[in-house]
């Protein structure tokens, strides 16, 4: 009987995953895609100390897609790849200017704005948690090729506006904001395994989803939470339903992407979406 090789084998029986379909948008909040080539079966990527995204786009020629912080300087940065040696490869960030959003708060909605004593130890509890799930970075592969909106509602606040609560300055908007009536269903952005199910103090029901190799995605303000923690959702699933928990003007979904335990903003993964 002839030998039939181990690797041809595999070849045959798994096809490769395909690849995230992602442009390169090198802003603040935005997404660097930088190809490199190597024959190497698994090179590794790192911005600063920090794993990033690889793939494999065909035979030798891969991707890093590196997450580029909010508040990052424009200019020159770098990327360390590691496959048989160390090699730095250089990449440029833009510049991109956000604009503001004024938001005012009231009645049992002020907290807030500025939480008190009891509220700050919550919050102070929950913070290992989310940190936690933001920092992951897993090996497990999902076949995902692009994202998909997890609901239809228009966008009722974009990714990075400066935001103001009742005049004061806070963190700019890291998600999309989508309109919906409470209990609509919510779906999966793409396959992935549930890493956090729970309800905080700013977040309201909330469900983080990895989907590998530090990129995850985050739905936030939810009436139920219906994915259970470690659950293997595919694209599509039903996860939850919208709602108006936590700081919510309104009834709405916010949908957050990490990638490289960097927001950015979701519409570069999203079919059909504008990037900005």
């Amino acid at each position: 009987m002839k030998k039939i090789n181990l690797l041809v084998l595999l070849f045959l029986t798994f096809p490769a995953l395909a690849s995230l379909s992602v442009s390169n948008v090198a802003i603040p909040g935005g997404i660097a895609v930088i190809d490199f080539h190597t024959n190497h079966a698994n090179p590794k990527a790192f911005y600063g100390n920090v794993p990033v995204y690889t793939q494999r786009i065909k035979d030798s020629h891969w991707q890093a897609l590196v997450g580029i912080p909010l508040l990052a300087k424009i200019g020159k940065k770098q990327i360390i790849i590691k496959d048989f040696s160390e090699r730095k490869i250089d990449f440029t960030v833009k510049d991109y200017t956000y604009q503001e959003q004024h938001i005012t708060l009231t009645g049992n909605k002020k907290k807030y704005v500025n939480p008190n004593l009891a509220h700050m130890d919550k919050i102070k509890r929950e913070r290992p948690i989310l940190s936690i799930a933001r920092r992951t970075f897993s090996t497990q592969e999902f076949n995902n090729q692009s994202f998909i909106r997890p609901v239809s509602g228009i966008t009722t606040s974009p990714f990075g506006f400066k935001r103001f609560y009742n005049g004061e300055p806070r963190r700019p908007h890291t998600g999309l904001d989508y309109a919906g009536k409470i209990g609509t269903a919510i779906q999966a952005a793409a396959a992935g395994k549930v890493i956090v199910s729970g309800e905080f103090f700013f977040n309201g029901n909330a469900i983080f989803i990895d989907h590998g190799q530090g990129l995850i995605s985050v739905y936030i303000h939810m009436n139920e939470r219906i994915a259970k923690l470690g659950q293997i959702v595919k694209q599509g699933d039903i996860i939850g339903t919208i709602g108006q928990t936590g700081r919510a003007t309104g009834s709405h979904l916010h949908f957050g992407v990490y990638l490289n335990q960097t927001v950015i903003n979701p519409n570069i993964l999203i079919k059909g979406a504008s990037k900005l």
